[in-house]
């Protein structure tokens, strides 16, 4: 199993940004079974959005993760 992070810039692109590209490569071996893989990814991508971005509550465009480089926001995640 192999995680992404979804990326969505303020002119509208989306982007997919793998796990491994942030300089983390997590891919589940298959020891685990398929529910505890699935909460083990969204506890890893918990900790990229940190990495990634900051949460605001209080900016005027809404509330949300906001990408660092200012280029848009974080959506979600894929496991």
């Amino acid at each position: 199993m192999k995680g992404v992070l979804l990326a969505l810039t303020f002119s509208g692109k989306l982007f997919f940004i793998p796990f491994n590209y942030i300089g983390i490569d997590y891919d589940m071996n298959g020891s685990i079974d398929t529910d505890e893989q699935v909460l083990s990814c969204s506890v890893q991508a918990d900790k990229f959005y940190q990495d990634l971005a900051e949460h605001s509550w209080d900016d005027p465009r809404g509330q949300g993760w906001y990408l660092k480089d200012g280029s848009g926001t974080l959506q979600g995640h894929i496991c």
